[in-house]
């Protein structure tokens, strides 16, 4: 652990002091150079802001490193000033928009408590290595351990699964467990706490969000339907699906007490839970500022442990693996094959239906809007961060599919935050995958349950690190599928989680397009231009 707190003046030469302290730090904490210089100027401008608007005559600075976290704070005290909207007190969403944006490391956060303006910067330090390249590494150990370990006797074996990997696999699940419940329920309710109050979204907050919603519920269904023929699909029985079921899934969301969701792991009931508290904190708003303050410190709390969480999935995916060849259960893996093919053929159709729509309202070639995308896709494909693709994401949509900036500036960090059909789709080809394997009945009623639980997992799900993990295990939970589907999942989730990140941003960029076109937000002409980084064009 490194700690280091120094005081400045609040002067020209005091903020150019702390600006090499803080360069310094992040040069020794191996934070990428673009991603430190972006964290300097921002508190540059943030102290700048301070000395003209403040009375403050000192500052301090908090440098801090704890294992993989990192952060960069200045105390400032004086009255409450938001350095980041000071000078655009206006705009739309602006409270969500910092809110989203710094879940996902984009943006600062500021708080002000006990006279002080607190900001904070939680910079990444830069990956060695991919996560791919961890998976693959644990995927190719398992395999040759697993190979070689077919010539131990059966007895050397046995002890090897049951008394070391199988408890070890507990573990990992139980703790998943516990994690996945708070992770979702903090992120939903956050997430409505960070829209300020309930006049913030406009005319576009709305539309967008409408849109999003919609379309994920959508996109899964449209997706869903391409792949039902690969599985076996009963009408239980031949009976006839009895509508008083949908009636009896509806009831259920609503728990009898605000802890059994946890307890149980129900994932409609905890975001049920979650809105409902998200939606009187925000109504409340000032009355309940310290129990916002709390939420929002638990979630990062949540997010910092899943974090370390997620570092241990190349370790439980290679563990996974060698007990299936160890306990001769490798043909359980390569039973659940079909679940590559009916992603595939899921995502295929939900970015056709978007590329005809966009084409069509639009007057555009489909080999125009691909060449666009394409950059976009393959940030997301390489690295399955839709943070790491942010930069490359916000330059596609205004220079070469023409949508108006006040848009993007809402639309691209709220979008990679809740509208990720991609994995949503991923969700159902892994729940049918599963349920086929593991010979669970897929029946009407439970391809509506899960036609629900997997679009609204795929909204409520936060972009970090191994939230696709808990969202399997609350999923196969509520479907009746075993926990032992979760390991299965977790080795192939090396390929699926790639795929689906660079599939929901393709499906973003669509989506904005569509909402621009319809909030006279969106540049035709340079949609329908031909090439990439051509000059944005302002309407008008």
């Amino acid at each position: 652990m490194e700690k280091i707190v120094r005081e400045f003046e609040l002067t020209d030469g005091g903020i150019d002091a702390a600006s090499e302290a803080i360069d310094q730090f992040l040069a020794q904490a191996k934070v990428a150079r673009r991603e430190a210089l972006r964290v300097r100027l921002a508190m540059e401008e943030a102290l700048l802001c301070y000395r003209e608007r403040n009375t403050a005559q000192r500052f301090s600075l908090r440098l801090q490193r704890r294992l993989r976290s990192i952060q960069v704070a200045a105390a400032v005290p004086g009255e409450s000033l938001d350095p980041f909207r000071a000078k655009d007190e206006s705009a739309e969403g602006g409270a969500m928009l910092s809110g989203m944006m710094a879940n996902m490391g984009l943006a600062p956060i500021w708080q002000y408590r006990d006279g002080v303006n607190r900001v904070l910067f939680t910079p990444k330090p830069e990956r060695r290595q991919s996560p791919m390249a961890s998976m693959g590494i644990a995927v190719a150990l398992a395999v040759v351990l697993g190979l070689l370990g077919q010539f131990l006797p059966g007895e050397v074996r046995a002890v090897i699964t049951g008394k070391i990997i199988d408890p070890i696999f507990g573990t990992f699940m139980g703790l998943l467990s516990a994690v996945a419940g708070p992770m979702i329920f903090l992120s939903v309710t956050w997430g409505i706490c960070c829209i300020g109050d309930t006049a913030t979204f406009g005319r576009i907050g709305k539309r967008m969000v409408s849109h999003f919603v919609l379309m994920t519920f959508l996109l899964t269904a449209v997706g869903s339907a391409v792949m039902l023929p690969m599985f076996p699909v009963t009408a239980g029985g031949g009976a006839a699906f009895d509508p008083s079921e949908l009636m009896e899934m509806v009831l259920d969301i609503v728990p009898d007490n605000f802890f059994t969701p946890f307890t149980e792991g129900n994932p409609l009931q905890i975001i049920f839970v979650a809105v409902l508290i998200g939606i009187a904190v925000l109504i409340l708003g000032e009355k309940v500022s310290v129990a916002a303050t709390f939420i929002e410190q638990a979630d990062y709390v949540v997010q910092l442990i899943m974090g370390g969480v997620s570092t241990l999935v190349p370790v439980f995916v290679f563990g996974s693996i060698l007990n299936m060849l160890l306990s001769d259960d490798l043909a359980v893996l390569l039973h659940s094959y079909k679940i590559l093919p009916a992603m595939a053929a899921g995502y295929v159709l939900i970015m056709l239906v978007y590329v005809v729509w966009v084409c069509l309202k639009n007057r555009v070639r489909p080999g125009v809007i691909l060449k666009k995308t394409m950059p976009t896709f393959l940030v997301g494909l390489s690295t399955a961060s839709s943070v790491a693709a942010y930069p490359t994401n916000v330059a596609c949509c205004e220079q070469d599919l023409g949508i108006d900036p006040k848009l993007i500036r809402f639309g691209v960090p709220l979008g990679q935050v809740v509208f990720m059909p991609g994995a949503s789709v991923m969700f159902m080809a892994a729940a049918l995958s599963m349920a086929e394997v593991y010979d669970v009945t897929i029946s009407p009623s439970w391809l509506l349950t899960a036609l629900f639980i997997t679009a609204v997992l795929a909204i409520a799900a936060p972009p970090v690190p191994g939230s696709t993990l808990t969202c399997y295990t609350l999923l196969f939970v509520q479907l009746g599928v075993p926990a032992e589907a979760v390991a299965i999942t977790t080795a192939l989730n090396v390929v699926l989680e790639f795929t689906a990140t660079a599939v929901d941003l393709f499906v973003l960029q669509m989506g904005l397009t569509v909402v621009g076109g319809s909030l006279d937000m969106l540049d035709g002409d340079t949609l329908r231009r031909k090439g990439q980084k051509a000059a944005p064009a302002r309407k008008g």
